[in-house]
């Protein structure tokens, strides 16, 4: 049997990446405890801290396998994928250190961010355009400047919305990033994907020590990299339509947390108790491990709302609704 050197690619990619990053984990997890980088984890009994911002691995190891693509499939498509997920990392460093509270300003800044994947659009991603508007000189403009960089900010803040829970952000980004692959291989449209491999296979890797009970967080470096690296493979490959599929969980999620501020804001410009819309960041532990919480406004608090269960229950919930909304994208055509 033929293997084609793009597939070969992929899956060396994947595989280096997921070794690299399990084997660098444990040194990781020492360095940012020693370095005093710990967050406290709500969801455990007592006062458990765990390392954070352990999205910095993944980024090295990614950088690491940039360097091996000039080896392997020399493209400067590669530099600028990177380009463009480590400058969302490095606005989540920004965000983690410097506490930036002006909420347009961490949605639409990054916007500026995504700009240069104008530079790497093949034309197979224009053909879901297409299906819906006419080729014109103004159209290419619109996809390339507003709707592809558009599509990059969402989904990286959605990723990074849509975490919270041991494993979440990690586990679910990790589904995403193999269904991408999946479908990209249905449809024979492997070209220039190692590096989103190795994205997905040093993510991957960085779950198995995420998920519960969590030994490091990624912090919003980590989450905004992988949003960003997800949005940008979506893109890339034309996967409009079929990314809105697989990330409707996260799209609910975030229209749930808009309902949200919006409710909260008119509580406080009529001057009504704000209730269940007042601010809250985290649910808190019963004494059996179940974990309650204020509202049922973001969907991973929404079956702890109704039911009692643990952190690791509502997490498997979630790894499911998200694996099933990506079968179903694996037949839509776009």
């Amino acid at each position: 049997m033929n293997i084609s050197p793009d597939a070969q690619n992929i899956v060396i990619f994947a595989f280096i990446s997921f070794v690299l990053t399990v084997v660098a984990l444990p040194e990781t997890i020492r360095i940012l405890k020693s370095s005093g980088m710990s967050v406290r984890d709500y969801y455990k009994a007592g006062e458990v801290c765990v390392p954070t911002n352990g999205g910095l691995l993944i980024g090295f190891v990614v950088l690491v396998m940039l360097s091996a693509s000039v080896i392997f499939c020399n493209s400067m498509i590669n530099f600028i994928i990177v380009y463009i997920a480590v400058m969302y990392a490095i606005f989540g460093i920004l965000d983690d250190h410097l506490r930036i509270r002006n909420r347009w300003l961490k949605i639409f800044f990054p916007y500026f961010l995504s700009y240069p994947i104008a530079l790497i659009l093949q034309p197979h991603a224009m053909v879901t355009i297409n299906h819906f508007f006419d080729t014109t000189p103004a159209t290419i403009l619109c996809f390339y400047y507003i709707i592809s960089p558009v599509y990059v900010m969402v989904v990286s803040n959605m990723v990074n919305m849509h975490s919270g829970f041991n494993g979440l952000q990690s586990g679910l980004s990790s589904i995403v990033f193999f269904f991408l692959l999946v479908k990209s291989f249905m449809i024979g449209q492997i070209e220039n994907l190692s590096i989103f491999a190795a994205f997905f296979g040093a993510n991957l890797a960085f779950w198995t020590h995420n998920r519960y009970p969590s030994s490091i967080f990624e912090g919003n470096i980590g989450a905004m990299l992988i949003g960003a690296a997800m949005g940008t493979f979506i893109v890339f490959q034309g996967f409009l339509i079929s990314g809105i599929v697989m990330l409707l969980p996260h799209t609910v999620n975030f229209l749930m947390y808009f309902y949200w501020r919006v409710r909260r804001k008119i509580c406080r410009m009529h001057g009504t108790p704000a209730g269940e819309y007042g601010s809250f960041k985290f649910g808190c532990l019963r004494d059996d491990g179940t974990i309650s919480v204020p509202n049922q406004l973001t969907l991973k608090w929404l079956p702890l709302y109704y039911n009692q269960m643990t952190e690791r229950e509502v997490v498997r919930i979630m790894y499911v609704l998200t694996a099933t909304t990506c079968a179903i994208a694996l037949c839509v055509p776009y």
